[in-house]
């Protein structure tokens, strides 16, 4: 059997922070708002058309973007403009990014690269001698 390399499982902590991120942008609207956003800098009202949703509605999910620091207002006149603030969107995507970049993947993770389950390998996985003697927990 071929030594394998111990795997570095990340912290709860950051694996909680991507949950936490990934959680607020499961949101339809505010990713759609966020999509536009990212293509250019728009008003409500601009929103409300592309989306086809209540102001209220609209003016709640910029709230709770720019509560979360992603997106920045500025007033021209009686009109409120907003965009993607680029800072914190990339310190925002980050932990996401960090788990969902496959170009980061080691060569362990490809596909057909573990044997460590192989069958022809008569070690049991769970110790001991024989497999079917070994005590399931449910048992």
């Amino acid at each position: 059997m071929p030594a394998t390399k111990s795997i570095a499982v990340p912290l709860v902590d950051e694996t909680d922070v991507v949950v936490e991120s990934l959680r607020f942008l499961s949101d339809g609207n505010r990713l759609r708002i966020l999509q536009i956003l990212s293509r250019r800098e728009s008003c409500v009202c601009e929103l409300i058309g592309h989306l086809g949703l209540p102001q209220p509605l609209v003016s709640y999910h910029l709230r709770r973007l720019r509560e979360a620091g992603l997106v920045r207002s500025r007033r021209k006149a009686q009109w409120v403009y907003y965009s993607i603030e680029p800072t914190a969107w990339e310190r925002f995507t980050r932990p996401i990014r960090a788990v969902c970049d496959a170009s980061r993947l080691p060569p362990e993770a490809a596909f057909g690269a573990s044997e460590a389950c192989d069958p022809l390998d008569p070690t049991p996985i769970l110790g001991g001698s024989d497999r079917a003697s070994t005590p399931w927990p449910e048992d």
